[in-house]
């Protein structure tokens, strides 16, 4: 049949997992109570598809009024479900954050917003990958999906993470208000993992030869990991001697800028294109503050003994771990950076 099999949307694929799940559901429950058997096929559905969660009840009761046997819709549900609830997490994490009197607690509710906020983020590129893909690259779809997930649960663990130190019982709130969302994400974790069994379940002819992730490769040939773009590995692949920076930034006043913080003021929004920062030899004592918005950033340095960045910032002198580190994500380091 050649590769045609490999090309159906998932939803299809899912739709047959489904049904067959249904069947063998109303198959088992023919001897039992009449209300049982009234129970409507799209409840069924959401039962089937919750069976793999840790927490059923919330599951069931997220996709409670989805009105479709669809799984694919039914996990866009889901995800939708947890993305409301963490926005309601940071709307009511404004009250929190007013009534906490110390700096430390305020510090660690203002983190717990940004860190709702990636989450969110990760949330929303799970629920737009839901589409139809090329069932021949479902192991790192799916790969991807868990990657995703796993990093909205980090956030929201990271968030509580923030108010172990804290001597007050703001902690205590923000995991309750924390319970239902880090439940959904859990759930739809779950969910997406069990797709690979579903299909591998299936035997569908034409797909023998397809992979259910198992045995995914987590480097390609080139040596980079598979999520990792082609712009990307082309810039890694350059000399960075012979990049050309958009900006250089200098002590000694060689650069258009002598501090790396105000360098990146010059960043796009939202940018789509290698944004080169030649950072000159130095000791830059500062707190690099990279936003999520200022994408393909890339600091190129003049080596490890002569490039050196220290933020210098700690718990002890009043900043909550979080807000330690001296340079986050989101960007590319190359030509070997000191950090501190």
């Amino acid at each position: 049949m050649g590769k045609l099999p490999a090309i159906i949307g998932i939803c299809s694929v899912l739709v047959v997992a489904m049904v067959a799940a249904i069947a063998v559901g109303v198959s088992r429950a023919k001897d039992s109570d009449n209300d049982d058997a009234k129970v409507s096929t799209s409840e069924k559905a959401v039962q089937s598809i919750c069976q793999t969660t840790d927490y059923r009840e919330t599951c069931e009761n997220s996709l409670s009024n989805a009105n479709t046997t669809d799984p694919k819709e039914l996990i866009k549900v889901g995800f939708q479900a947890a993305i409301q609830e963490i926005g309601k997490v940071i709307s009511n994490s404004s009250t929190i954050q007013n009534a906490a009197k110390d700096p430390m607690t305020r510090q660690a509710v203002d983190n717990c917003k940004e860190l709702m906020g990636y989450a969110i983020d990760d949330l929303k590129a799970s629920f737009n990958q839901l589409g139809a893909f090329d069932v021949s690259k479902l192991d790192e779809y799916v790969e991807n999906l868990k990657i995703w997930m796993g990093g909205a649960i980090t956030y929201q663990q990271t968030c509580l993470d923030g108010f172990m130190n804290v001597s007050s019982e703001t902690g205590v709130k923000m995991k309750a208000l924390l319970n239902t969302s880090q439940q959904l994400t859990s759930n739809g974790l779950a969910m997406v993992t069990d797709i690979t069994k579903i299909i591998k379940d299936l035997n569908i002819p034409g797909m023998e030869g397809v992979s259910t992730g198992s045995k995914r490769k987590l480097m390609a040939e080139d040596g980079f990991p598979s999520w990792v773009s082609f712009k990307q590995r082309q810039l890694l692949q350059q000399n960075a001697a012979d990049m050309k920076p958009n900006v250089v930034v200098a002590k000694d006043g060689s650069g258009k800028f002598n501090s790396i913080n105000e360098a990146l003021k010059e960043v796009p929004m939202k940018n789509t294109a290698p944004f080169v920062i030649h950072i000159k030899a130095g000791v830059y004592n500062e707190q690099v503050l990279v936003a999520k918005t200022m994408t393909n950033v890339v600091f190129v340095g003049d080596g490890p003994t002569k490039t050196v960045i220290t933020g210098r910032m700690n718990f002890v002198d009043g900043t909550v771990t979080f807000k330690t580190a001296t340079l986050g994500t989101y960007h590319i380091y190359m030509s070997l950076i000191y950090i501190v």
